[in-house]
């Protein structure tokens, strides 16, 4: 059996500096908020919402695209909907998947792989695979029986965990990444990857993984 994977990455089409200078170019207008009833509380909300944009978009500014992306995030925690500080987010993290480029190879036989780079939870990463990869199963006419903690991803896919160490803790939960993958970060921590098999010992080959983001 053999698992071929190609793809390309899709980039992000923003020019963030048209975007934040047409924000201050324009002359400001109120935008609907979804505010609580209660009147102190409105008020405090239109102004961390108003601090919190203007430092954001200082940050941007200066291409400080991972402290603007807190400070947008604070806001979007607060007010889900809130319009500029969507439009702003899509450009940030938009900046942050091309930040910087690794390129790594993924053997099949091994188990979790260090990446070498450390994410940020939130952060917005990208990846792109080329190349194949063997995996196989040598047994019986009994067959083989599909191990539980094998089921939640597909067989012979690219897996990744984010650890605090080289070795992941056995409560930490992998996520596929597969062929190609726009993702943020579930948490901070070390990227590891590897093929999903219970056993990568009979297995052959790697692929070639391109690794984009803020790192």
């Amino acid at each position: 059996m053999r698992l071929a994977i190609c793809c390309l990455l899709i980039t992000v089409g923003f020019l963030p500096t048209d975007v934040f200078a047409q924000r201050r170019q324009q002359p400001p207008k109120e935008e609907k908020l979804d505010l609580p009833s209660d009147p102190r509380l409105v008020e405090l909300h239109r102004e961390f919402v108003t601090k919190a944009e203007k430092l954001g978009d200082e940050y941007a500014r200066k291409k400080d695209w991972e402290k603007a992306r807190v400070a947008f995030s604070e806001i979007l925690k607060l007010v889900p909907n809130y319009k500029p500080a969507v439009e702003k987010m899509k450009v940030v993290n938009g900046e942050l998947s091309n930040a910087n480029k690794k390129i790594i190879a993924v053997e099949a036989r091994e188990g979790w792989q260090d990446t070498g780079i450390d994410v940020v939870a939130g952060s917005p990463m990208g990846f792109r695979t080329e190349g194949e990869w063997m995996f196989a199963h040598i047994g019986d006419a009994n067959g083989l029986e599909i191990p539980r903690e094998m089921r939640d991803y597909r067989l012979g896919s690219l897996i990744g965990v984010i650890a605090k160490s080289a070795v992941p803790d056995k409560d930490t939960v992998p996520f596929t990444i597969g062929a190609q993958k726009q993702m943020s970060m579930p948490q901070t921590g070390r990227l590891l990857l590897k093929m999903h098999d219970i056993y990568n010992d009979d297995n052959r080959g790697s692929i070639r993984v391109e690794i984009t983001g803020n790192f």
